[in-house]
């Protein structure tokens, strides 16, 4: 019923106006569409200011998670662009532990090291490769501390080495092996102390 009474007023004002009532009937209805299009733009534009204004108060900052709060944890970067302070890293020029996803290439664009961090300690699994792509070592990290089973391996491919890490700490049995993929040495840990060595 509004709009009823708003288009009889646009229609009301524009036989008011001499300008409009002496120009052709054209023109009539050239101003009465473009007083139209203006109302409905002006309309849109209104609910558009509404609906943010909504949506501002219904934002609690205070929930709003960390990992929005710091845009370096949405980059990948570079491994060159992390600096290392005091069993922590960052990204250079910045005071704000780093994290997020790196990588590091050779200047055959061969990828190197790829891996992740959490308030700038290594976590989850890190591997790295030769310049020819094939595996050099893959392992998992927890808050910057080596954990569970890490492998080592020759440019063949074949496992060199074969640790076990528990925060850090080596632990279990360790082996060594030949390029032919034979046990060549086995030491013992338990707990980061050495037990035993076996050489065959």
């Amino acid at each position: 019923m509004k709009n009823f009474y708003l288009l009889f007023f646009i229609i009301f004002f524009c036989t008011l106006n001499p300008r409009i009532s002496a120009a052709e009937p054209g023109f009539f209805f050239q101003t009465l569409s473009n007083k139209f299009v203006d109302w409905v733009f002006g309309r849109i534009d209104t609910y558009m200011k509404d609906d943010t204004s909504k949506i501002d108060k219904n934002i609690d900052k205070e929930n709003i998670p960390k990992s929005l709060e710091n845009i370096e944890k949405k980059v990948s970067i570079s491994i060159d662009e992390i600096v290392e302070r005091d069993d922590t890293y960052y990204k250079k020029f910045s005071n704000i532990p780093f994290t997020g996803h790196i990588e590091s290439y050779y200047q055959n664009g061969q990828l190197k090291i790829i891996g992740e961090f959490s308030d700038g300690k290594k976590i989850s699994k890190w591997v790295e490769y030769y310049m020819s792509g094939v595996k050099k070592s893959e392992g998992h990290y927890n808050k910057g501390k080596k954990n569970g089973k890490w492998l080592y391996y020759f440019l063949n491919s074949k496992i060199k080495e074969k640790q076990f890490y528990i925060d850090g700490n080596k632990d279990g049995l360790w082996e060594k092996f030949d390029v032919d993929g034979s046990i060549k040495q086995t030491e013992s840990y338990q707990n980061g102390k050495w037990i035993i060595t076996t050489i065959n």
